[in-house]
């Protein structure tokens, strides 16, 4: 076996992703569509492309493990031989993937890892001999990888159907044996968004603005800001090596131009009082690329001095009906929830969600 790195693509407008993307997109989606029964667990070869490009947010990484000869090419920077990630490209004998994404602003220590079989046994059972050892070559080659790009902490993810242990995920011997320890976990639900809303009843004093793909207006920005500062700074992420991320004007920017070039599409939901300060925020977003019928619960913040007002769920039953409006063709709206989040898990579940799956997310120290 022996690793060829997908180059990082320049100019994708017109080009189609190579083989090399579509077979790690299939895999991939396999594992996750069989951990939670859902078709919609997915995500598309165009957007695995776009990743590629990097951002001055983040950069990411594609290998693939291939069985057979060595592939012949340019060489990259890492010193593997290299193939390109639109077409055309050459079909070889894939074994597996080695998906790895680098946090360019904060927790730069860390890279976040993700290892994809081609060969997957069947749901919950363990790796056969071949399996077992094709999955412990990847896990060894992706720390190394990890370690060549300057990162001495790496993140693994594992999901599994509900009511199960993260060992369902073939992958978890193989990280537990290379010394992975359970540092989160994760609940992933599912929402059908019904045609009329239950109505959203303002109080005296509050109302609700709406801005599409980050449409903010100037004189917002600055609490808009503020909350999504407080949202990463108060995220549950377990005893995860984590950093919060400070937002800024140039960061809202940057991240606005990312969501027009990779054909992105958000709503933001804020609840403002009588003073015109924001109490509340949440937003959803969808991928002109991924199924049209789905959308993605991104975020929910109140203010801390606002809290235990039912201030989420006002701002959520908000955004159900703006859906509706705004995105009339989606159906149904995935989010991930910590499952410590007592609070909540018992507001998504009185908005009629569903639970699909589980995840753990484990760290190791290099």
């Amino acid at each position: 076996m022996h690793l060829v790195q997908v180059a990082r693509p320049t100019q994708i407008a017109d080009a189609e992703p190579a083989d090399c993307i579509r077979s790690f997109v299939f895999w991939a989606n396999l594992a996750a569509q069989e951990a939670s029964g859902d078709a919609a667990a997915s995500t598309s070869a165009s957007r695995v492309v776009h990743r590629l490009q990097g951002s001055g947010e983040s950069q990411t990484y594609l290998f693939t493990v291939v069985d057979g000869p060595s592939t012949l090419g340019p060489v990259s920077e890492l010193g593997l031989p290299q193939i390109s990630a639109t077409a055309p490209s050459p079909e070889l004998d894939y074994v597996g993937f080695i998906h790895i994404s680098l946090p360019l602003l904060e927790e730069r220590n860390t890279a976040e890892i993700e290892c994809v079989l081609c060969d997957l046994p069947l749901p919950g059972e363990p790796l056969d001999a071949k399996g077992l050892k094709v999955a412990t070559w990847m896990g060894n080659a992706a720390l190394k990888l990890i370690q060549q790009l300057g990162r001495t902490i790496a993140h693994v993810g594992l999901l599994h159907p509900p009511d199960t242990a993260p060992e369902y995920d073939a992958m978890a011997e193989v990280y537990q044996s290379l010394g992975f320890t359970q540092r989160h976990s994760e609940r992933q639900l599912a929402i059908d968004i019904p045609e009329q809303p239950v109505a959203a009843l303002f109080p005296p004093g509050l109302s609700a603005a709406v801005w599409r793909d980050y449409d903010i207006p100037g004189e917002h920005i600055d609490d808009v800001m503020r909350l999504l500062t407080v949202a990463s700074a108060d995220a549950d992420t377990g005893t995860l090596s984590a950093e919060p991320i400070v937002w800024s004007r140039q960061r809202l920017e940057e991240a606005h131009q990312r969501l027009q070039s990779r054909r992105g599409h958000t709503l933001l939901v804020a609840l403002l009082d009588d003073a015109d300060d924001i109490l509340a925020l949440t937003e959803l977003a969808r991928h002109e690329a991924a199924d049209p019928e789905v959308c993605e619960w991104t975020l929910t913040v109140t203010d801390r001095d606002h809290r235990r007002q039912g201030l989420a769920q006002l701002a959520k039953l908000t955004a159900l009906h703006e859906v509706n409006r705004a995105w009339p063709q989606v159906r149904r709206c995935y989010c991930s929830v910590a499952a410590g989040a007592a609070a909540m898990n018992a507001l998504y579940a009185r908005l009629g969600a569903r639970e699909i799956s589980q995840s753990s997310a484990w760290e190791l120290r290099l």
